[in-house]
Formats: C-alpha cells, structure tokens, sequence
C-alpha cells in the first residue's frame, strides 16, 4: 500500500513540474530559393553532411524544408561562425584568407551596412574578410547580422 501512494504522489508531483525547456531550433525561413527542395541544405547558416556541395548566400534563409529535414536527421548543425557572441564580447571574425581581404570593404554577409547593396556576398567569405569588417564595426559603417530573419541588403537594418 505505501509503495502505492508513493506512486502515485511521485506522478502527481511530475506532472506539476513545468515540462522541459524545447531545444532551440535555428530559424529555416522558407522555400522561395532555386534550390529549395532538391535533398541538400543550400543555406551557409549549417555545415555538415547534408549541405550541397556549391554554397551561395542567395539561399541563406531560403531552403527551409530541405535544412530542417537535414537537421533533423542530424545530418547538419548551425555553423559557428553564425554565433552571435555575448554583449562586450568581440565578433569570430575569423581571417584575412578572403581574395578581397583588405580592399577596404567587408564582404563577409555575416555583417551589413549601406554598402551592402553594392557588395556581391560569397560563401568563401564568410569568416575570412576579418581586417576589413573589424574595420568597419569599430568605424560604425557595418554591424552584425548573421542572426536576423531576413539578410537585409542596400539599406541598414533597424538596430
């Protein structure tokens, strides 16, 4: 009898306990990109096996169902050059290994300012354009937005 009731307090007690914290999921957006729904992840914000093998920033954002499945099944994970770092905390700007590297203009989609409408964005340069964008944050002409729902181009996004 007492085994019982323990039971059965210990199932009450669980039940009344807040249910666990879902595990964050990145944001996929949609399926609008030329290479939505062809059984690869297109989208540069995840590495890993599932990506395609050419990688363009058009498709950041763009290539939701076939990224989410690729997560899901364990096939991809966020890239960590897209963390947004800790307030004071410095960007993973990473290197100048970029062919534009030093050219005065950041040309890592990772970071955004008015140039950005005249700036052609290349996968390979995510994370190699770092003398050039650490430049232009401390100058205030670019700032991060490797995490924003929608990349914004030619204008500066809302801080």
């Amino acid at each position: 009898m007492k085994k019982s009731i323990c039971f059965a307090i210990g199932l009450i007690l669980a039940s009344a306990l807040p249910a666990a914290a879902a595990e964050e999921r990145p944001y996929f957006g949609n399926d609008d990109s030329e290479f939505a729904r062809d059984g690869e992840c297109d989208d540069v914000r995840f590495v890993g096996e599932g990506m395609a093998d050419a990688l363009m920033t058009d498709s950041i954002g763009r290539d939701a169902a076939d990224c989410r499945a690729a997560f899901d099944a364990g096939k991809v994970t966020a890239n960590p050059m897209f963390d947004e770092p800790a307030a004071g905390v410095n960007y993973a700007y990473g290197d100048d290994a970029s062919q534009f590297a030093g050219d005065g203009r950041c040309d890592d989609i990772r970071f955004t300012g008015l140039y950005a409408s005249e700036t052609i964005f290349l996968a390979e340069d995510i994370g190699h354009d770092a003398s050039d964008c650490r430049a232009a944050v401390a100058a205030g002409n670019a700032h991060w937005q490797a995490n924003e729902h929608e990349f914004v181009f030619g204008e500066d996004a809302a801080s």
